[in-house]
């Protein structure tokens, strides 16, 4: 950006001075000089090089336009890679939510199938045990309904 404003300056002033009828356009002012530093008196027979001034106005012209278009592009590009940007952190926070949330689903279906488990356990021996004691039972019955 500072490129380009450094070079339509170049133009405004370089336009200026071939446009203006004085052969003195470009002499600073006094006012920014101090007594130590003043101008040199204008020579006699200055004459402006209008073809030079044309051509050196031409490529500062293109090279205005070469940054203009180069900045346009990096602006660009730097918007698209902006919105990629948050488009892609917007979807990592989505997917860090999902997954969280499945870590926490699966930590309850975890615990609550432990405590199934424990439950069931439980049941089981109870079973065995009654199991067991019907067997016992049995095996009085059979030996007496044998004897």
């Amino acid at each position: 950006e500072l490129g380009l404003s450094g070079v339509r300056q170049a133009l405004q002033v370089l336009r200026d001075y071939y446009a203006s009828g004085s052969a003195a356009a470009l002499v600073q002012d006094d006012a920014k000089f101090s007594s130590l530093m003043q101008q040199p008196a204008v020579p006699e027979k200055h004459s402006k090089a209008a073809g030079a001034g044309s051509s050196i106005i031409g490529i500062l012209e293109v090279c205005e336009s070469d940054f203009a278009t180069n900045l346009a592009k990096e602006e660009q590009e730097e918007a698209d890679a902006q919105e990629e940007y948050e488009k892609i952190t917007q979807e990592n926070k989505i997917t860090k939510t999902n997954m969280e949330q499945d870590v926490t689903y699966k930590t309850k279906e975890s615990k609550s199938l432990d405590k199934a488990i424990a439950e069931l356990s439980s049941d089981r021996e109870t079973t065995n045990t009654e199991l067991s004691a019907v067997l016992e039972y049995y095996a009085k019955i059979k030996d007496r309904c044998i004897a």
